[in-house]
């Protein structure tokens, strides 16, 4: 609701959200007003922590720190770097080939694909982004956190890094 309100201004005219119940959800939200329906894509869904999805961060925390500094969980059915990267390119790519110069696009995804992101799209180290956003151990990437770019000049550009949607400026 509260990265409703922060876009609450901002005209989209496509909207894209993960395949999962709660991006589709809060996409409807972001969308509640509006005439535009998000198109759930499969592409945007979460990293695949394996078997490790959906387990209680105190449970697995510690092998969740050792798993993070080789960022791969594809060994118990997870994404790793490579996996990850190639869905990102991909699902950017089809959603670019379906826009057109002025379009602007809503994407719903989640705070993780979002930190994996910064390397394809943005040549940004999402090691050191982490390192530098991260306050006593909180994630960077804020729920229900809004980041703005841009493709212009054959590029993905950054124009404002993830941000809580009351720090949001359009």
């Amino acid at each position: 609701e509260k990265a409703a309100e922060a876009l609450r201004s901002v005209p989209f005219t496509r909207a894209y959200c993960s395949s999962s119940e709660r991006a589709v959800d809060t996409a409807a939200i972001i969308l509640k007003e509006r005439s535009l329906k998000a198109e759930p894509m499969k592409g945007l869904k979460e990293f695949d922590f394996g078997l490790m999805d959906g387990a209680l961060i105190e449970q697995v925390k510690p092998e969740m720190t050792e798993r993070r500094k080789k960022d791969s969980w594809k060994d118990i059915g997870g994404d790793d770097t490579e996996s990850i990267t190639n869905r990102i390119i991909r699902t950017f790519s089809g959603i670019l080939s379906e826009c057109k110069d002025g379009d602007r696009v809503l994407i719903v995804s989640h705070g993780s694909y979002c930190l994996h992101m910064l390397k394809p799209l943005f040549g940004i180290d999402p090691v050191k982004f982490r390192e530098e956003r991260s306050e006593n151990g909180a994630f960077p990437v804020p729920n229900g956190g809004i980041m703005k770019f841009e493709w212009a000049d054959g590029s993905w550009k950054m124009l404002e890094l993830p941000t809580e949607p009351e720090k949001f400026h359009d």
